[in-house]
């Protein structure tokens, strides 16, 4: 046997054991690239199904922001509207204040007058008062005289007969 027909069985013998290496090495990367394939498949839904869930916050977000915008500016309205009520409270306190500083002023006034009126009435009262119980005296003393009157005339009478 010749060397070089030595040299082709070997090389035939090693590159069949290196093929059947090669062919089972292909299988194992292919395995594996099938269980990557599918991790990362898996991995593909699960970021879609994150990003798609990230998208809905997203647009929560937003909706809340102009939620919130609508509400600040709903306030800012509301105490604006506050702020005009408390003015227009204040001004119709103020004019209060200055009707009932008024009417205050024109009741004293008023019991002034009417005190003077009831102090008159009693002076006037008084006076009548006065005039009765001159009246009583008047009237008990005429009863006296028209009485000493008839007691003059009986006796003149009396004397006379």
């Amino acid at each position: 046997m010749d060397i070089s027909v030595l040299a082709d069985k070997i090389k035939e013998v090693v590159i069949g054991e290196i093929r059947q290496e090669f062919k089972e090495f292909r299988a194992e990367v292919r395995g594996e690239l099938s269980g990557f394939r599918l991790a990362i498949e898996t991995m593909s839904k699960r970021m879609d199904g994150i990003e798609s869930r990230m998208g809905g916050l997203e647009t929560k977000i937003g909706t809340l922001e102009n939620r919130i915008g609508n509400l600040e500016n709903k306030i800012g309205e509301t105490n604006k509207r506050i702020d005009d009520i408390n003015k227009r409270i204040d001004s119709v306190r103020e004019e209060l204040s200055s009707r009932i500083d008024a009417l205050r002023e024109e009741l004293s006034t008023r019991i002034d007058e009417t005190n003077k009126r009831i102090d008159e009435t009693n002076k006037r009262i008084d006076r009548l008062y006065e005039v009765i119980v001159r009246r009583d005296e008047h009237t008990k003393l005429d009863q006296r005289v028209t009485s000493l009157e008839r007691a003059v005339q009986e006796l003149k009478e009396r004397i006379a007969a």
